[in-house]
C-alpha cells in the first residue's frame, strides 16, 4: 500500500494524513499514488498510466492548454486543494525567551548580576547596612542590568523577524506556465500539480515533474545528487525532472507531478539548515576593534580596583570585615566590573546588524534586493562597475526601426505590401518558431515582454506585419525537429523544421556580422540568389557597421534547406549546431533600437564623481556598443579604449594590463571574457561589482566582490549566483546600491566616533578618580545608563541614518582601508577632551570656586558635625561637647595646631608645657597613673572617634552630590550633543543637514533627553545618587552640553586651516592615505612584474608559442585556426593622429618573432620591447589575418570600418580579432 509503512517487527503503520488526502481527492489518480510514482521514478507505473498524456488526462489538465482559472476540476484551485500548494513549512519565528537567555550569557553581565545579588544580600542582612539601605544600590544595578538584557534581546528579536521576512523574498520567483492556453508568469508558490511549465536555459526548477517535450534540454542536478555532469532529459529515455535543479541548456515543457513538501527539494529542505549566521567582513573588523578596546577597559578596571582596594586597606589599617559592603571592596569590585561592561563596545556588532537590516529594507524600495548581507557594505567600497548594456544602461524595450530586406534597405519597418509573400513566409517562421519569448497583452493596452527582449522585438515586428505568432506556433509545433538555443559563443540561434514536402529547413538568426560570415548567398527581391563574394560581404559588413554606428543592434535572419534524407549525412549531423549553421542564405538584417535610459547618463556621471570606473561589457557589435557608451557618458575621454572580446582574450597579459585603466567598453564579449576582466581587476586591488543576466554570467558574478543580477531579464541561475538582485534592471538602481553601501559604512564610522569617545572618557575619568583621590566621577548606575545610551540607543539612532548625496562625492574606501581613519581619531580625541575638561572641572574645580558645591573636609566635619554624628552614642550633652572639643581642637584627630591654645579644653590642664602628643596621657590628665581602661573620658573619646570615622565617608560623598549631579547631567547632555556632531565625521560644519528626515535619530535623542530629565528631577534621582537641579543649574548643564557643537566647529575649522587640502574628497584622502581607485598597472608591481613574462593564465611566453589570456597557443596565421598575435606594439604619443600610412611601414611581429610586413606607421614611432608601452595615447597598428587595421581616437566619428578588407575567417572566434583597438 502506498499509504502504509511496514515496521521491522512486521506491524503496518497507516499514514493517516495520506489516507485523508486520497479520500478527499476527486481525481482518478490519488496523491499517494502520484507521489510514489514520482519519488521512485517508477517508469513502469508511468507507462501504466499512459505516460505524460495519460497522467494529464487523469489530472484533468491539457498538455497544450494547461489548467484553467475557473472553478471546475480543471482549475488551479481544485488541484491545489487535492495535491497541495507549492509552499514549504515556515521556519518557526524566533523565541523571545531564548533571545533573553542568549543576551544574559555575556560573561560581564553574569558577573555584574552575581555581584549585585551579593550586594543586595549583604545590604539586607547586616543591620548597619540595612539601616542605610545598603541593599538599594545592588537592587538598582540588578534592575538596570535586566533592562539592558531585555533591550538587547528585543533588538535581536526584531532583527531576526526582519531578516526572516527579507529571506522569505529570496525564494519568490516568476515561473512561465501555460494557463487557459496562454503562457503567463505566476509566482512559484502558485504552481500546482497538473501545471504545464515552460523550461528555458538558466531557469530554476521549482517542482517535480516529467518532460513533455525537449529541445536539447540539459539539467544540472548537482544541487541534489552532487554529480557535476549535467543530464540530458527527454520524454523517452529520462523524463524525470526534480525541483531545486537548474536548466543548463536547451528548452522544453514539463508536467508538474509533485509540489511543496512532496517534491524532492521539499524533502531535502527539512534536512538542510539555513545559512546566514556568519559574520560580514565589516563585523569581523569591528569585532577586532571591540576586542582591543575591551582589553584596555579590563586593564583600567583592574588598576582602578587595586588602587581603591589599597587605599581602603591603608585607611582601615589592614581592613575591616564589617566595612566590606560599605564603600568597601564589594563596591570597588562592582565599580570595576561596571567599567569593564562600559568599556566593552558590544554595540559595534549590533550597530552593523542594525544598519544592515535597516539598509536592506530601505534598499528594497530602491529596487535592490540584497541576498547576501555583506554585499551592502562591500558595494560601498566598489571602485569598478562592469555593467551589461541591454536592459541595464538601455530601456530593454527593443523595437525594429529599420532594416535590409531581400536586397533593399528600408529606413523604417516596411508594410506587408512592400514585401513579397515568400519573404513574409520566411520572416514568419523564423521570428515565430526560432523564438522562445512571448508577449502578454495587458488590459490597459500595454504589452509586457517575457523572455529575451531581442526575440520580443521580432514578435512585435510580426504583429506590425499582420502575423499572429501564436497561431504560427500552434500550426508548426509538430513540425519542429530541433531548436538550437542562443549561446554567447555562437552569437546565433536556429530552429530546424520539417516542410510539407518532407525536406528540412533551418531558420537562423543572430549577430549580423557573425551570421553573414556563415552565409554563401543573399536573397534578391525576385526570390533569386546572389552569391556572397568577399567584395559583397564587405559591402554588407559596411551596411551593418553603419546601422551599428547609429546605436542599432543588428540581427541577420537566414535560412538553409536540407534534404529530408541524405545517406551521405552522418546520423548525428543535426546534433552539432556549428555544423548545421553553415552555407546559409541571408534574406533580412533588422536594426533594433534600444534607447538609453533617461536617468543613466546622470547615474554614470555620479559614479565617475564618486571615483568609480564604469565599464560596459556587452555582446553587441563594437560600433553599437561605442554609440551607446557615448550616450551614457562611459566613453568620453580621448584616451578611453573600446575593445572587442576576441581581441581581449588573445592579447598577452603584458600588453593588456597597462591599458586596463583606460578600458571602458568590451564588445562582442563572452562570459569568459567578463570573468577574466573581473579577475584581473581584483588582482590589481579594485573592488569590482559586476552585472549579469545569463546563466553563463554566474562565474563572473561569483568571482566579483559584488554580483548584481538582473531581476527582470536575469535567469534564475544568475540570481542564485548574485549578491544583490536589481529588481528593475536599471543602472541608476546600482548607483543607489553604492550609495546605501557607503551609508552603511559611514553609519558604522559615525557610531565608532561616538562610542569610542565615551569609552575613552569613561576609562580615563575612572582611572584618575581612583588614582588621584576623591570620588569616582560616575557611579555604577550612572555608568550603566551611559552604557545603555551608547551601546543600544545610539546604535539604533546612528545606524538608521539615511544616505545623503555627498557620500558619493568622496572616493571609495576600497579593499584595505582601515575602518578608523586619521580624521576619526581626531574627532574621537577632541570629543573626549571636551568632555574630560568639563568632567574634571565639575569634579575638582566646582567645589573650589563655589561654596554651594564645596566638599566636606575632615576639619569642618569634626568642628561642625560632631554633636550630630555622636548623639546616639552618649546620653550626656557635657560628654558630647567634651569629646567633640578634644577631637576638633586637641589634635585627636583634628586641631593639631590648636592644641597649644585655649581652644583645646585640655590645654589648661597642661599649662605651661601644652597638651601632650600621647592621646591617653593628654586625655586622662591627673589620672595618668591609672590604666587606660579605667579612664572613662578616654573610653568615650575612642567611641566617638570610631563613630565619626565610620560616618565620614558617607557624609563626604553626600557633600559631593551637588557637584556630581551637575557633572552627570552635563555629561549626558554633552553626549546628546556629541551624537549630533557624530552625524558628520568629515570636516563638515552642518551637523543638522538631513535631520528632518532622520525620524528615528530625533526620536531617540528626545527619549534620552526625556529619561535624563526623569532621572534628575524625580525620586529616581535617589537611586542614581544625584539630587534635583534648579533652573540655573539646568541652564549651565545645557550650555555645557550644547557647547560640544561650537567646540567641534572650532576644531574642524582649525583642521581645515592646518590642512593644505580642504575639499571634501581631498581632505579625507589627506588623512587616510592613497586610495584603491588610484591603483593602476604601475602601482600593481607584482602583477606588472608577472606580466612581463606571463599571460593572465600564468604561462610563460617563450619560443615559437605565444599564450593568450585563455591559455591557448597561437602559432601564426598558417599554423592554426587562430590569427597571429603581436608581441610588440608601435605606440605614438601624438594625440589625435590617425595611424595609417604605407610610406613608412611599421612592423608587427608574429609569435615566431618574424616581421610580417608593412601595416601602418606612427607619427613618432618608438620601438618597445615585448609588451612595452610609451607615454602617449594608445594607437594600434598591426595586421591580424590578411586584413589591415587602422586605429583612430575614440572620439573620431569618421573612423573607417575595421572590417573593410577582412577576408572570411576559418572560425567565428578567429574572425573578430580583426578589429581596431581603441
Amino acid at each position: 500500500m502506498a499509504n502504509s509503512v511496514a515496521a521491522p517487527d512486521g506491524t503496518v503503520h497507516i499514514k493517516v494524513t495520506e489516507l485523508e488526502a486520497d479520500s478527499a481527492c476527486p481525481y482518478p489518480i490519488k496523491p499517494s499514488t502520484l507521489n510514489l510514482i514520482n519519488a521512485e521514478k517508477d517508469a513502469d507505473g508511468l507507462a501504466k498510466h499512459g505516460g505524460a498524456q495519460g497522467l494529464a488526462k487523469e489530472l484533468e489538465t491539457d498538455l497544450h492548454q494547461g489548467l484553467s482559472d475557473g472553478t471546475g476540476l480543471d482549475s488551479v484551485e481544485a488541484h491545489k486543494n487535492a495535491y497541495g500548494a507549492n509552499t514549504f513549512p515556515d521556519k518557526p519565528p524566533p523565541n523571545f525567551f531564548m533571545m533573553l537567555l542568549e543576551a544574559a550569557k555575556d560573561p560581564m553581565i553574569i558577573i555584574l548580576l552575581v555581584v549585585a545579588i551579593v550586594t543586595i544580600i549583604l545590604g539586607a542582612a547586616v543591620p548597619e547596612q540595612r539601616a542605610h539601605q545598603g541593599w538599594s544600590e545592588g537592587l538598582a544595578v540588578l534592575g538596570t542590568a535586566l533592562i539592558v538584557i531585555f533591550i538587547g534581546a528585543g533588538q535581536d528579536y526584531s532583527k531576526e523577524l526582519q531578516f526572516q521576512k527579507l529571506n522569505a523574498l529570496k525564494d519568490v520567483i516568476e515561473i512561465k506556465v501555460t494557463r487557459n492556453g496562454k503562457q503567463v508568469l505566476v509566482p512559484n508558490s502558485e504552481v500546482v500539480v497538473g501545471d504545464v511549465l515552460f523550461l528555458d536555459t538558466g531557469d530554476k526548477i521549482i517542482a517535480d515533474g516529467i518532460v513533455i517535450d525537449s529541445q536539447g534540454l540539459v539539467i544540472d542536478e548537482a544541487s541534489l545528487t552532487g554529480e557535476s555532469d549535467p543530464i540530458k532529459k527527454d520524454a523517452a529515455s529520462d523524463p524525470w525532472i526534480r525541483s531545486g535543479t537548474t536548466v543548463n541548456e536547451g528548452s522544453g515543457h514539463m508536467l508538474v507531478l509533485a509540489v511543496g513538501p512532496n517534491s524532492e527539494w521539499g524533502k531535502t529542505m527539512a534536512l538542510v539548515a539555513e545559512a546566514g549566521d556568519e559574520q560580514t567582513p565589516l563585523q569581523e573588523q569591528l569585532t577586532d576593534v571591540a576586542a582591543k578596546v575591551s582589553k584596555a577597559g579590563v586593564l583600567v578596571a583592574v588598576v582602578v580596583f587595586l588602587a581603591l582596594l589599597i587605599k581602603w586597606l591603608i585607611i582601615h589599617k589592614g581592613g575591616d570585615a564589617s566595612k566590606i559592603n560599605d564603600n568597601g571592596p564589594l563596591q570597588f569590585l562592582l565599580y570595576a566590573i561596571t567599567i569593564t561592561v562600559v568599556s566593552i563596545p558590544e554595540g559595534l556588532p549590533l550597530a552593523v546588524t542594525l544598519t544592515l537590516a535597516y539598509s536592506m529594507k530601505k534598499m528594497m524600495k530602491d529596487n535592490n534586493f540584497v541576498r547576501v548581507l555583506s554585499a551592502c557594505e562591500t558595494m560601498g567600497g566598489a571602485t569598478a562597475i562592469c555593467s551589461d548594456k541591454t536592459g541595464t544602461l538601455t530601456e530593454n524595450r527593443m523595437t525594429v526601426v529599420e532594416g535590409w530586406f531581400a536586397g533593399q534597405s528600408y529606413s523604417q519597418v516596411p508594410t506587408p505590401a512592400e514585401l513579397t509573400p515568400g519573404l513574409l513566409e520566411l520572416l514568419q517562421w523564423n521570428c515565430a518558431m526560432n523564438n522562445k519569448a512571448f508577449l502578454v497583452d495587458q488590459e490597459n493596452g500595454t504589452v509586457d515582454f517575457v523572455g529575451n527582449r531581442t526575440e520580443c522585438a521580432l514578435l512585435i515586428l510580426l504583429r506590425k506585419l499582420g502575423i499572429d505568432y501564436k497561431a504560427c506556433r500552434e500550426q508548426r509545433e509538430s513540425d519542429q525537429i530541433k531548436l538550437y538555443g542562443f549561446s554567447s559563443a555562437r552569437k546565433m540561434a536556429s530552429v530546424l523544421l520539417r516542410e510539407k514536402s518532407g525536406d528540412l529547413k533551418l531558420y537562423n538568426k543572430g549577430a549580423a556580422e557573425w551570421v553573414l560570415r556563415r552565409c554563401k548567398a543573399l536573397l534578391r527581391p525576385d526570390g533569386s540568389l546572389e552569391e556572397l563574394t568577399p567584395q559583397r560581404l564587405e559591402e554588407m559588413i559596411a551596411l551593418v557597421t553603419g546601422m551599428a554606428s547609429r546605436g542599432l543592434r543588428c540581427i541577420c535572419l537566414s535560412y538553409r534547406d536540407y534534404a529530408g534524407t541524405d545517406p551521405s549525412r552522418p546520423a548525428d549531423f543535426f546534433e552539432d549546431a556549428n555544423e548545421v549553421d553553415n552555407d546559409l542564405i541571408a534574406y533580412a538584417i533588422v536594426g533594433i533600437k534600444d534607447p538609453v535610459r533617461q536617468e543613466v547618463p546622470d547615474a554614470v556621471r555620479t559614479c565617475q564623481k564618486a571615483g568609480i570606473v564604469v565599464r560596459m561589457v556587452t555582446g553587441d557589435n563594437i560600433h553599437t556598443a561605442k554609440h551607446i557608451a557615448r550616450e551614457c557618458g562611459i566613453l568620453t575621454t580621448d584616451d578611453a579604449i573600446a575593445m572587442e572580446g576576441p581581441v581581449f582574450r588573445t592579447m598577452p597579459a603584458a600588453e593588456l594590463i597597462p591599458i586596463l585603466p583606460r578600458l571602458r567598453v568590451l564588445a562582442r564579449s563572452s562570459p569568459e571574457d567578463k570573468l577574466t576582466l573581473v579577475s584581473l581587476l581584483k588582482k590589481q586591488g579594485e573592488v569590482v561589482a559586476v552585472t549579469g543576466d545569463g546563466t553563463n554570467d554566474a562565474p563572473a558574478l561569483k568571482e566579483s566582490d559584488v554580483g548584481l543580477a538582473m531581476g527582470i531579464a536575469g535567469t534564475e541561475v544568475a540570481k542564485e549566483a548574485a549578491d544583490i538582485i536589481i529588481l528593475d534592471d536599471n543602472f541608476s538602481s546600482i548607483v543607489k546600491s553604492v550609495l546605501w553601501g557607503r551609508c552603511v559604512y559611514m553609519n558604522i564610522r559615525k557610531f565608532l566616533v561616538f562610542q569610542l569617545s565615551i569609552n575613552l572618557v569613561a576609562m580615563i575619568s575612572a582611572a584618575v578618580g581612583a588614582l588621584y583621590g576623591g570620588v569616582p566621577p560616575l557611579n555604577v548606575l550612572q555608568l550603566l545608563w551611559v552604557n545603555m545610551i551608547m551601546d543600544t540607543l545610539a546604535a539604533l539612532a546612528l545606524a538608521t541614518e539615511n544616505p545623503y548625496p555627498e557620500l558619493l562625492e568622496d572616493t571609495p574606501h576600497g579593499r584595505s582601508e582601515a575602518i578608523i581613519t586619521g580624521l576619526m581619531y581626531v574627532h574621537i580625541l577632541t570629543a573626549a577632551v571636551y568632555k574630560l575638561f568639563w568632567l574634571f572641572a565639575c569634579l575638582y574645580g566646582l567645589p573650589r570656586i563655589s561654596k554651594q558645591y564645596a566638599v566636606l573636609g575632615e576639619t569642618e566635619y569634626y568642628v561642625t558635625m560632631c554633636p550630630e554624628m555622636i548623639k546616639d552614642d552618649f546620653n550626656s550633652t557635657a560628654t558630647i561637647n567634651s569629646v567633640c572639643n578634644i577631637m576638633a581642637y586637641c589634635g585627636f584627630p583634628q586641631g593639631e595646631w590648636d592644641r597649644q591654645t585655649t581652644a583645646c579644653s585640655l590645654y589648661p590642664q597642661w599649662v605651661p608645657i601644652g597638651v601632650p602628643g600621647d592621646e591617653a596621657k593628654a586625655v586622662c590628665g591627673s589620672a595618668a597613673n591609672q590604666t587606660i581602661t579605667d579612664c572613662q573620658l578616654l573610653n568615650d573619646l575612642n567611641t566617638a572617634q570610631k563613630t565619626m570615622e565610620d560616618k565620614y565617608d558617607r557624609e563626604m560623598l553626600e557633600s559631593y552630590k551637588p557637584a556630581l549631579s551637575v557633572l552627570f547631567n552635563a555629561f549626558i547632555l554633552a553626549q546628546v550633543a556629541n551624537a549630533f556632531v557624530s552625524r558628520r565625521i568629515g570636516l563638515e560644519l552642518n551637523f543638522f543637514k538631513g535631520l528632518s528626515e532622520s525620524h528615528i535619530f530625533n526620536a531617540i535623542m528626545l527619549i534620552i533627553t526625556g529619561l535624563q530629565v526623569l532621572i534628575m528631577q524625580t525620586p529616581i534621582s535617589y537611586i542614581f545618587k544625584v539630587e534635583p537641579l534648579n533652573g540655573e543649574e539646568w541652564g549651565v548643564c545645557i550650555a555645557i552640553g550644547v557647547g560640544a557643537i561650537p567646540f567641534a566647529w572650532a576644531c574642524r575649522i582649525l583642521i581645515r586651516y592646518l590642512l593644505p587640502l580642504t575639499r571634501s574628497a581631498d581632505w579625507l584622502a589627506g588623512l587616510r592615505g592613497s586610495r584603491a581607485s588610484g591603483i593602476t598597472a604601475s602601482g600593481a608591481s607584482p602583477m606588472k612584474q608577472a606580466a612581463q613574462s606571463k599571460t593572465l593564465s600564468g604561462r610563460t611566453v617563450s619560443g615559437q608559442q605565444h599564450k593568450t589570456l585563455s591559455g591557448r597557443t597561437m602559432s601564426g596565421p598558417h599554423g592554426g585556426a587562430g590569427p597571429a598575435v603581436r608581441t610588440s606594439m608601435e605606440i605614438t604619443p601624438v594625440h589625435g593622429m590617425t595611424v595609417s600610412s604605407a610610406s613608412n611601414p611599421a612592423k608587427v611581429w608574429t609569435a615566431s618573432g618574424q616581421p610580417q610586413g608593412p601595416v601602418g606607421e606612427c607619427a613618432t614611432p618608438k620601438r618597445l620591447g615585448s609588451g612595452g608601452f610609451g607615454d602617449g595615447s594608445l594607437k594600434r597598428v598591426g595586421s591580424i589575418g590578411s586584413g589591415s587595421s587602422r586605429v583612430v581616437p575614440v572620439s573620431d566619428a569618421r573612423a573607417p570600418s575595421p572590417l573593410g578588407n577582412a577576408s572570411r575567417p576559418e572560425s567565428p572566434m578567429a574572425w573578430g580579432t580583426n578589429t581596431q583597438l581603441r
